[in-house]
């Protein structure tokens, strides 16, 4: 197997682990149950939600913007440019309630609760490494029931840099390893980082000096340089 050649496993938590899709669209249907906006089709809001999203969370991954930013206008936004609503203040309530509703989520990815039990099995000391917020990716991991995996989660805001600086990487790999222990490339050797974002994950990973596996469910194009390439996480129990 995969998994028995590394003994420090470094895992990207949305859509790697939890399954961030099915979630989030459980999480949007619960918010707009709640707040109703006059919106028609939900899933042209989606769809027009779904661009401003991504384009503010390139921004906030680079720095450019707070978090908070983020969480009020994805929704002001696309409520004031494509509907007409100009009302920032309802906007930060609905990215709170969402953010609330999400944290509901437990669905994970296929074959992750497989893959996590594997690595436990062989006693792997795993750590979650994510961009995501803290006070919601702590609450995924309860209400999913797999915190007890973790030795470390390293979140990006309390780290102070996001993926796929090498940074959040070393910090986590030090919480596997224990105080004191030398992040020498002998443990290097040993440690792998699962992730679907192969920017940020696998990316960072190979800058970090370490083993990647990119966890690819929707075929997306590869650039190749991972050590490691699937759309099936059960790969990583396999040879």
């Amino acid at each position: 197997m995969i998994i028995e050649r590394y003994d420090y496993f470094l895992l990207d938590l949305d859509r790697t682990i939890w399954d961030f899709d099915a979630n989030a669209n459980a999480a949007m249907e619960m918010l707009l149950d709640k707040w109703n906006p006059p919106i028609g089709d939900r899933n042209i809001f989606l769809e027009r939600y779904e661009v401003i999203n991504r384009r503010l969370w390139d921004d906030y991954e680079a720095g450019r913007i707070a978090k908070e930013y983020l969480r009020r206008e994805r929704f002001h936004q696309t409520l004031r440019d494509h509907y007409g609503i100009d009302d920032a203040d309802a906007a930060e309530q609905m990215g709170s309630d969402y953010l609330d509703f999400m944290a509901l989520g437990d669905i994970l990815m296929p074959g992750a609760r497989e893959v996590l039990e594997a690595i436990a099995a062989r006693d792997g000391k795993m750590a979650i490494v994510s961009n995501g917020f803290k006070e919601v990716q702590y609450r995924k991991l309860r209400v999913s029931k797999i915190d007890h995996f973790f030795r470390a989660v390293m979140i990006s805001e309390e780290v102070g840099v996001h993926k796929p600086d090498p940074l959040i990487f070393q910090k986590a790999l030090e919480a596997l390893c224990g105080e004191g222990v030398e992040i020498d490339e002998k443990i290097k050797a040993r440690t792998i980082m699962i992730g679907d974002d192969y920017p940020n994950d696998i990316v960072g990973a190979i800058e970090f000096g370490i083993a990647s596996f990119y966890y690819n469910p929707f075929n997306k194009e590869n650039p190749g340089n991972a050590v490691w390439h699937s759309r099936d996480l059960l790969s990583l129990l396999s040879d």
